[in-house]
């Protein structure tokens, strides 16, 4: 899943397959230009899996390498198969399509939609005396402008109050909804928060808009923060009005003596606490979306330095998570 992820990422942010890896593509009377002529080039993080965006006119289409026959991969099933060398052409019906090719295994499919998952742990929120609603933890969003859906139907804008936007409890105070789109929103920027009941019980209100000090939302205006999501398949995890990531405790410098600098960061960043009696210590950065971009475990002396190197990560706000034996610490990390 991770690697499918990277994958979409690429896909999504438009990096064109990389020079070491040899090129593949998909050709057909049923893909651009639907005349045999030109290969759909497709893109690749790893020389194995390949994906593309591509819309359909009922037809047939084969994948092949390096723009020629030498290498070329066909089955006669649809939308999902594994194609053979010189097999037969892919019987393809009109649509469009995310389009997976593995080029080990052959294996392929033609998808129309992906999933969502949002989650939310309201431990800290109910700790702080808020009583659940009868209705439990909902979802308030643009879904609709994005075709987001569940197995019941459409989730409609704005309306945590509709039965479609209901989340389910998984236990441990954690609530999730897993919401369905096409594949034509992959990308799409999708605004959404997480409601107790229905409104008037919500995140990112003027009195408590940590989403917007720590960077997770945005403001529509009226002094209301809205999370946002680039829109992936994948699980996105957040504790109740926080950018921290689920599973990550909000206490604030419950490890004793934490420094983290330089903060903004450029190429490292360095963590120095104590660790108490802890025999290891492991520091974790996670981006806003909730998603692990570095993790680091050491050996705890009586002062603990843990160096991050954030070179490879994108200019932005990150959050981190510190844990040592049973003391955890987090906060915002800034990559310059």
């Amino acid at each position: 899943m991770k690697k499918i992820f990277t994958l979409l990422t690429a896909l999504v942010m438009g990096v064109v397959a990389y020079a070491q890896f040899p090129a593949v593509g998909i050709i057909g009377s049923a893909v651009p230009p639907y005349d045999w002529s030109v290969d759909v080039d497709m893109i690749t993080v790893d020389g194995e899996m390949y994906a593309g965006i591509v819309t359909c006119v009922a037809g047939e289409a084969k994948f092949r390498q390096d723009d020629a026959w030498a290498i070329n991969w066909g089955a006669a099933d649809f939308p999902v198969g594994v194609g053979v060398q010189d097999g037969p052409n892919i019987p393809v019906a009109a649509g469009t399509y995310l389009v997976l090719f593995n080029r080990t295994t052959g294996m392929y499919s033609f998808q129309t939609n992906f999933d969502v998952t949002y989650k939310v742990d309201i431990t800290n929120y109910l700790a702080g005396g808020a009583t659940l609603a009868a209705n439990g933890i909902r979802v308030g969003g643009n879904f609709s402008d994005f075709g987001g859906s569940v197995a019941a139907g459409a989730v409609a804008n704005w309306s945590p109050g509709d039965a479609n936007s209901a989340m389910t409890d998984e236990g441990n105070n954690i609530w999730a909804i897993t919401v369905t789109y096409p594949v034509a929103s992959l990308g799409a920027t999708q605004l959404y928060k997480f409601v107790n009941g229905d409104w008037g019980s919500n995140e990112g209100t003027d009195a408590a808009n940590t989403i917007a000090v720590d960077s997770c939302g945005v403001d529509d205006g009226a002094g209301n923060i809205n999370r946002t999501y680039a829109l992936l398949p994948g699980t996105v995890c957040y504790v109740w009005d926080a950018c921290t990531a689920c599973g990550v405790s909000v206490a604030e410098n419950a490890i004793a003596n934490l420094t983290v600098a330089p903060n903004p960061a450029s190429d490292v960043v360095n963590f120095t606490f104590e660790a108490n009696n802890a025999a290891t210590a492991t520091v974790t950065l996670f981006d806003l979306a909730g998603k692990v971009v570095a993790t680091k475990t050491v050996a705890t002396t009586a002062l603990t330095s843990v160096e991050m190197n954030t070179t490879a990560l994108q200019a932005g706000s990150y959050i981190y998570n510190v844990v040592a034996g049973d003391k955890v610490a987090t906060g915002k990390l800034i990559k310059q």
